[in-house]
Formats: C-alpha cells, sequence, structure tokens
C-alpha cells in the first residue's frame, strides 16, 4: 500500500489505484499527511465538509467506506479522532522529508546534490492537486511548497558552485515566474545570469523583481537582494566569481612516461636549450626512422620539463605513417579546441577559422604541445599557436618546411650507441646476463639496429626465459632475419621485421592469431568487445589475449578498455593477416567487427535521440559483446572517440561490397554528425550510404539515407539540392507506406524552403504535413510540423497565426524535455510577438529562447536571438541593454570567427554611438 499527495492524490492497493472519491478523498488524504498520527473528528470534518455536517455519523460513515477499501487495521479510533497506520516509506511526502534531511547531513556535496534530486524527483505537480478540499490544499500545500522550494535552492546552490549556471537558467526564468515574491530565488537567477556574461540580463532581472515586490507587497526588495544588485552594477570579482570547484583544469594530456628511458643525452640538452624567456613559439622537429624512439624522446622530455608550462600540454597522435588515415588537420583542431573547454557550437567548420579560434584561445597562455608521427609540414601548420609556447612536432620524414618558414630546430634521432643499447637491454633482462654473454648481448643489439623499439621487442622473451643462453637467442634471431630478408615494411628494414618476427613467434597460438587480426581493424584504438568480435571469441577470453600482447610488448595499453599498437606493429600485424590467415577467415573476422559496431553504434544512438531509426540490423555475434551506455554522456563520448573509425569501417565495407553493413552504420551515424556539426563528413559519408543502400537493394534505407542527406547539403548552402534529396526519399517512403518517414522528409523540405525565404512553398508543405500528423500520431513530429509552419507564416506577415502554432509547438517540446528544439521554437514565438508590435512578450520569448539555447548548447541560435534581442530593446527604449546585448553577441561571434554576423553587430552596435538612433534595421 502506498499513498502520493506530492502532486494528484493517489492512492495504491496492491499496486493498483484506487479510486478514492469525494469526502472520502479529504479524509484520506488529512489521514495520510498525519500518517501514524492521530487526527481529530474536528479536524477531520474541517478538511471534507465546507458546512458542518448535520451529523456526527457522517464522518463515520466516510471511515467505514475506506476501512472496507483499505482493510479495517489500516484507520484505527484513538481518542478523539483516527490514526492511519502506514510504513513512513510508503509516503511519498514522508520519503522526501527524510531525502532531504539525510542530504543536508551527508557532508559530502555530491552525495547531497544525489539524494536531493531523488527527493525533488517524487514531486509531480502542486500538492494534493485534486483533493476537494480547499483548506486541506491551502494548509498542507503551503508547508509542503515551502520544503519543495527550499530543497530546490540547496540543489541549486549546489550547480551554481559546481559552476554549472547556463544548466540552470531556464529552470530559475520558470520558478521566478512561478514565485515573483521569492527573493531568494531572484537571487540565484540573478547569480547564474551574471556568471554566465550576462550582466545587462541580470540587471534585468533585477528590475522585474523590484517591479513585482513594489506592485503586490508596495515594499522595496530586500538587503540581500540590493546587495547584489549593487554587487552585478559594480562587477566586484571578488563577490560574484565562481568558486574554486568551477575552475577548469588545464589539460594534461601527456602519455605516461617511458619505463626505463636510456641514452639521448645530446638530444635532451638540444631540447633543454629551447626553453628561454621569449614569448615567441618555439617548434622542434624531431625526426627518426622507424623505431628510433622519437615519440619516446619528445614525451619523456615533456614530462622533464611540463612544471615549467603550468596552463597545460596537448598531445595529438596525427596518425601520418601506418596503417589508416592521417588524421585531418581540422579534425586535429576540433581535438584541441575540445580538450581547451571550447564548446563545440563555439567550433568553427572552416579550417582557417578554427586554427584562428585555437590561437587565440592559446593567447596568453604558456603551453607546451606535443604532435606526434606527423605526415608532412601541411598537416603541422594549422595547429602551430601564435605566442609563448613550445611545440615538438615528431616524424619519420625531415620537416624542411618547417625549418625553412616557422624557424623549427632540427634534431635528428638515429640509433642508439652501442653502450646505450645495451644498458637498454640490461634494464629488462638483467645485467647479470649482459655481463656473462657480453658478445652474444652486443650481437643482439645490434641485429635490432640499435632501435629502442626493437630492443625493447628483443628483450621481452629473453626476459620470459630467463635460463636460455643470450647466445642460443641470437641464433634464433638471425634465423628469423635470413627467412624474412624477402620482405620489407614501408621505410622499416629487414631487421625490425625479424624481431618482429621473432616476439610473434613467442606468441602462443591464440594471443598470435588475435595480433594478426587487429591488422585488420582500421582505428587507432581497440576495445575489448571489438578485439573479441574479430577473434570470433567472448569478452573474458579476450581481455586475456589482449593481457598476453600488452605483457610481450607487442600492444600498449592506453587505459581500462583502450589498447593500440605501435604503428610498425600494426604494419606487420597487417601483413600477419594477409600471409597468415585465409581471405575466408579475414573476411568473416572483418564482418563480425561491423556487426559489433553496428549494434555498438544503435545502443550509442538510442541514447542521443528518441526518434527511432527503423533500421534492420543484422544478427550480433553471439559472444562479442556490444558497448552499452549509461546515458546520453557516455553515448556521446564514445561517439567522439569512434567517429573516425566508424567513418573507415563504413569506406572499408564499401570497398568489400558489404553494401547493407556499410549503409546501416553510416545512417546510425548520422545523429552524431547533426549534434557536433560535422557537416562536411556527414556529406561524404551520407553520399556513400545513398549509394551502398542502393547497391545492397533496401529503398528503407536508401530513402533514410537521401532524407539525411538534406542537412548537410542546407547548411552547407545548396537549397537545391536538399530539396530534391529530400523529395527523393519522399517518393520512395509514400512507395513504401511509410507515413512518419514522410512526414520527416516533408518536414526537411519545408525547413529548406525556409532556409531559402520560399515562404509560400514552405508554407504549403507544410500544411501538407500537418494533415499528415492528424494519421501518425507523433507529438515530436508534429510539434516541428508547427514550429517550420510558424516559421514560414511569420515570413509571410501572419504573425498571429504563427504566434498560435509556435505556442503549440513549444508545449509539445516543453512536455518532451526537448531544450534544443524548444529554443528555437521560442525564437519563431517571439518573432511574431515582435511583428505584431508587443514588444514586451517579445523580449521576455527571446529571453526564454537565449536560456534554452544556451542550456542545450545552440551557441549560433543565442547569437541570432541577442540580435533580435537587441533589436527589440532598443525600439522600446532600453539603449544601454540593447549594446549590452550585442557586445556579448559580437564577443561569440568572434571566438567563433563568424565574419558576417560580426560586421553586422560592429554596425548595430557603431549606429548606438549616435544618439538620435532609435533602432536597428
Amino acid at each position: 500500500m502506498a499513498f502520493n499527495v506530492l502532486g494528484p492524490f493517489e492512492a495504491i492497493v496492491d499496486a493498483s489505484p484506487t479510486d478514492v472519491r469525494g469526502r472520502q478523498r479529504a479524509v484520506l488524504a488529512a489521514l495520510v499527511l498525519s500518517a501514524n498520527r492521530t487526527v481529530s473528528y474536528q479536524a477531520l470534518t474541517d478538511y471534507a465538509w465546507p458546512e458542518p455536517p448535520s451529523t456526527r455519523n457522517s464522518l463515520q460513515t466516510v471511515v467505514a467506506r475506506l476501512r472496507r477499501q483499505l482493510g479495517n487495521e489500516r484507520i484505527v479510533t484513538v481518542g478523539p479522532g483516527y490514526l492511519l497506520r502506514i510504513d513512513p516509506a510508503a509516503v511519498d511526502a514522508l520519503r522526501f522529508r527524510e531525502l532531504v534531511h539525510a542530504a543536508r547531513t551527508a557532508g559530502d556535496p555530491d552525495v547531497e546534490l544525489d539524494l536531493l534530486r531523488q527527493a525533488l524527483a517524487l514531486w509531480r505537480g502542486d500538492p494534493l492537486a485534486d483533493v476537494p478540499s480547499e483548506r486541506l490544499r491551502h494548509e498542507a500545500g503551503r508547508e509542503l511548497t515551502e520544503e519543495l522550494l527550499s530543497a530546490l535552492e540547496r540543489r541549486l546552490d549546489i550547480d551554481l558552485e559546481a559552476g554549472r549556471h547556463r544548466e540552470v537558467l531556464g529552470e530559475l526564468r520558470s520558478l521566478t515566474a512561478a514565485h515573483p515574491l521569492r527573493e531568494a530565488l531572484w537571487q540565484r537567477l540573478m547569480l547564474a545570469l551574471h556568471r554566465c556574461g550576462r550582466r545587462a540580463d541580470a540587471l534585468e532581472a533585477y528590475r522585474t523583481a523590484a517591479a513585482a515586490i513594489r506592485d503586490q507587497l508596495g515594499l522595496d526588495p530586500g538587503r540581500h537582494l540590493g546587495d547584489l544588485h549593487q554587487a552585478i552594477l559594480e562587477d566586484r570579482s571578488s563577490l560574484l566569481a565562481p568558486p574554486a570547484a568551477t575552475i577548469v583544469r588545464p589539460p594534461r594530456q601527456l602519455p605516461p612516461d617511458v619505463t626505463g628511458f636510456t641514452g639521448r643525452e645530446d638530444q635532451l640538452a638540444r631540447l633543454d636549450a629551447l626553453i628561454g624567456p621569449s614569448s615567441a613559439v618555439v617548434i622542434a622537429a624531431i625526426d627518426g626512422a622507424a623505431g628510433s624512439g622519437k615519440t619516446a624522446l619528445a614525451v619523456h622530455w615533456a614530462h622533464r620539463v611540463s612544471d615549467l608550462f603550468p596552463d597545460g600540454q596537448l598531445y595529438v597522435n596525427l596518425r601520418g605513417f601506418g596503417p589508416g588515415t592521417p588524421v585531418e588537420p581540422a579534425d586535429a583542431l576540433e581535438t584541441a579546441l575540445r580538450s581547451l573547454n571550447v564548446p563545440v557550437d563555439n567550433i568553427p567548420a572552416d579550417i582557417d577559422a578554427r586554427a584562428a579560434v585555437f590561437r587565440s584561445e592559446l593567447a596568453g597562455r604558456r603551453m607546451l604541445i606535443v604532435l606526434d608521427n606527423a605526415r608532412d609540414s601541411d598537416q603541422v601548420r594549422p595547429l602551430l599557436p601564435g605566442t609563448d609556447a613550445v611545440v615538438l612536432v615528431t616524424s619519420r620524414r625531415q620537416l624542411r618546411g618547417l625549418t625553412v618558414r616557422e624557424g623549427a630546430r632540427r634534431i635528428t634521432v638515429g640509433q642508439l650507441t652501442s653502450a646505450d643499447a645495451t644498458n637498454l637491454l640490461a634494464g629488462v633482462i638483467g645485467g647479470e646476463r649482459v655481463a656473462r654473454e657480453p658478445a652474444a648481448a652486443a650481437g643482439i643489439v645490434e641485429l635490432c639496429d640499435r632501435l629502442p623499439l626493437t630492443v625493447r621487442l628483443a628483450a621481452e622473451p629473453a626476459a620470459r626465459h630467463p635460463g636460455r643462453l643470450l647466445g642460443d637467442l641470437l641464433t634464433e634471431l638471425h634465423h628469423q632475419r635470413r627467412r624474412l630478408d624477402t620482405f620489407s615494411l614501408d621505410d622499416t628494414p629487414s631487421d625490425l621485421r625479424a624481431v618482429f618476427s621473432w616476439s610473434y613467434q613467442a606468441l602462443a597460438a591464440p594471443a598470435a592469431t588475435l595480433f594478426g587480426l587487429l591488422g585488420l581493424h582500421p582505428g587507432n584504438d581497440v576495445s575489448t568487445g571489438a578485439a573479441a568480435a574479430l577473434g570470433g571469441v567472448d569478452d573474458r577470453q579476450a581481455a586475456a589475449l589482449l593481457d598476453e600482447l600488452v605483457s610481450t610488448s607487442m600492444l600498449e595499453r592506453r587505459s581500462t578498455d583502450r589498447y593500440e599498437l605501435h604503428d610498425l606493429l600494426r604494419e606487420y600485424a597487417a601483413e600477419v593477416a594477409e600471409t597468415e590467415l585465409t581471405a575466408t577467415g579475414r573476411d568473416a573476422a572483418i564482418g563480425r567487427l561491423l556487426d559489433w559496431y553496428v549494434h555498438s553504434a544503435a545502443n550509442a544512438r538510442e541514447k542521443l535521440t528518441d526518434y527511432p531509426h527503423g533500421l534492420r540490423l543484422p544478427t550480433p555475434y553471439e559472444y562479442a559483446t556490444p558497448a552499452r551506455f549509461g546515458g546520453y554522456p557516455q553515448a556521446i563520448a564514445w561517439w567522439d572517440g569512434q567517429r573516425s573509425t566508424i567513418a573507415a569501417l563504413v569506406e572499408l565495407a564499401v570497398s568489400r561490397g558489404d553494401h547493407r553493413r556499410a549503409a546501416v552504420l553510416g545512417e546510425l551515424g548520422w545523429a552524431h554528425r547533426y549534434i557536433r556539426g560535422h557537416w562536411d563528413e556527414m556529406l561524404r559519408i551520407g553520399e556513400l550510404t545513398v549509394a551502398s543502400a542502393r547497391a545492397a537493394g533496401d529503398q528503407f534505407l536508401e530513402a533514410k539515407a537521401l532524407n539525411g542527406l538534406a542537412t548537410p547539403y542546407s547548411r552547407l548552402h545548396r537549397t537545391e539540392d536538399a530539396i530534391d534529396a529530400c523529395r527523393r526519399a519522399l517518393t520512395l517512403f509514400e512507395h513504401l507506406g511509410a507515413p512518419v518517414e514522410q512526414l520527416m522528409a516533408l518536414i526537411n523540405i519545408g525547413s529548406s524552403y525556409n532556409l531559402s525565404s520560399r515562404y509560400g512553398e514552405a508554407r504549403d508543405t507544410m500544411r501538407q504535413a500537418l494533415a499528415l500528423c492528424e494519421t501518425t500520431g507523433v507529438r515530436l513530429s508534429k510539434a516541428m510540423v508547427l514550429n517550420n509552419l510558424a516559421v514560414a507564416l511569420n515570413g509571410l506577415g501572419h504573425y498571429a497565426d504563427a504566434l498560435d502554432n509556435a505556442r503549440k509547438a513549444a508545449a509539445i517540446f516543453r512536455d518532451l524535455n526537448d531544450p534544443a528544439r524548444l529554443a528555437y521554437t521560442l525564437e519563431t514565438e517571439a518573432d511574431a510577438s515582435a511583428g505584431l508590435g508587443d514588444r514586451t512578450t517579445a523580449i521576455a520569448s527571446y529571453r526564454d529562447a537565449l536560456d534554452q539555447a544556451e542550456h542545450a548548447g545552440v551557441t549560433t541560435l543565442a547569437v541570432a536571438v541577442r540580435g533580435s534581442l537587441g533589436r527589440q530593446l532598443l525600439a522600446a527604449g532600453h539603449r544601454e541593454c540593447a549594446r549590452d546585448v550585442w557586445t556579448e553577441a559580437l564577443r561569440t561571434c568572434e571566438e567563433r570567427d563568424d565574419l558576417p554576423a560580426a560586421q553586422r553587430l560592429r554596425g548595430w552596435l557603431a549606429d548606438l554611438a549616435t544618439p538620435s538612433t532609435s533602432r536597428a534595421s
């Protein structure tokens, strides 16, 4: 049995709601609120009867009926009243109070926040909302609401202390609107706005609060609210700066230092000489043969001097050599900018603009940047900062372009000296063995070309067999070298291949097979699940085999579940797969890998969007478990890390003629590319997906891919291509009888028309879509249609109809908790109010849209909304507020290198300098 009073009253018996009506409902609610405590006859009567009943038997009759429903033992007569016997945990209000009490005594902010969230999640609306007793609702509701607001304010304080200012803006707007006389909420709203850099909005919030308090109470705002207002006016950083918990830690991305680093004294000294007082960028280009230890040198020195770079160290593996595709400079810049905590919506699509933002972010910071495994100078140049940094670049090539144009200092890494190479061997197998067989030890390091990678690999099997003579190991290595003399690996000497082969032959058969299969993986690293799929084993077996490869230095562990092959070993693994495995075995392994990624991608997509993909997925391999995700953050992080691998897998599947898997995997990645704004990649993969779906003969999949292509076409200003793709998709969906997908195609067509200002065509298309909505019943689609229709009506000047449709759409998006789409709809709503000349409502709606846009991280929309908001504020005579709003928008445009918008805003701000200016065009 359970009772819920934090919203409409609910009585649940045997897991089913019990229908309790009229005066019985009021009496039971009063007993529940005082669970296990006596409630007097008089109090119960007052709650249930607005006018006193004629006899006391009336209350007894109500209680008798309740006993029949709940059981005689539940409601007992005690002295002058009745008592409800119930476990306190069965009453939501009592659970709420217990959780709030536990939160207050937790002592740990994270635990306190979790408990408060659990408590607040119990609320479903106004307490006792449907109980027919005004007195009970007033008395109990007032007390419970106060407890709710106190808990909410404490939870908001924790969010503000943790720096989540943007995330709570929308909630604070709603709370201050619902409780306009509660000054504590206004204080938190003003503080959040100010810490978001929205000083003008914070001051406007104070004016709104003060007006409400004066109008309704005839009083001035309280001292605390007034003090905060003055502090914001004076911009007191000591009072208003976020607490230490919100300070973003500088990036510390260096890989682990190399254990037992040996030699390279000359090169280390030359690197030490780079450190000086100059604020200019200093670049060291470290070149050398494969396996010579370029990365080890760079990382080891970077760790030695990391304390001299308090603003952080960035590390980017450019993958210039080895299997797979080198990292494009634009992608490397995005990774670096995200590491510097630049919001994804502030990262431009254009590479030059990204490079400019990167230089701006690094200006004034003392940073160390390691760009590892570069292909050439052109790959590096966009990643060079403007001032005050040291950049280490490693490459197999001599980057003469960097030396000539950017003044890079060249440092060549060659073979170790014989002494250093022998010391490295001794560090792994023990100095005593080397001392016993110095000639054999010297022979081993010479066969390894005195390169650190191969010396370490050669040392591993020697270390595993401490009883074997080094002379025997030298003989075996000689034999391997002769056997492999006819082969070559890129620019790798056959001596290295001999060492690789020696290590490979020492592996047990299952680990050796998995090593070769890893050469088929196109990504830079591999997870346990992906390795299990490749190997045709379960996750437990895969983890054991991966550990064996790590223990023999054939594989490096990067994190708990991420492993990486050195680029030379990846090349060797690819060769092993080609020569040691059958074509059938390779095809089966790649098929299992694709299936694992398809199902993992589907699981991740499910956390990014509620819209079902509707695709037929291949049957997953029975042993390898696809990745699963607890929520949006984990899913988006997986997509971010696997993005290049998945793109490479789509291309791999296309090259193998595996068109169905290619198309399904390409389509599943659309949502992530949309969220992150990867328009060029969306176009490239989208066109591959369309072609593969067509080759696979799957018209539904082809139509989905065509519909998805409309987005990158529109974003890249190819409107006619977008409309054409949607119309082709619509034709296929109509042929297939898929009304929900027809609706999405129509929405995209209407959106494309709106983007090209063809409002009449957009209106007609959306009316067609609205009729289809009635048959599909999909609320999300209906809201999207209503908003697109409202945009078209605004464009045609039909503002009243636009406002009506936008408000209907906003109500649905609020109910679906979709802040990004709600932000766009609130902008449409505000545009309509502005068109009607209702400036007050327009300003309020633009502010709401801005709150939602910043909560959802839709920065481009925030700029547009600030532009419109400033125009309305100026028209209403609030020149200083307009200036502040446009200045904030200009700052964002400059960060994004959005030159057209920045130029427009500068023009408006210049016009404001003229006293006669009353509006901006």
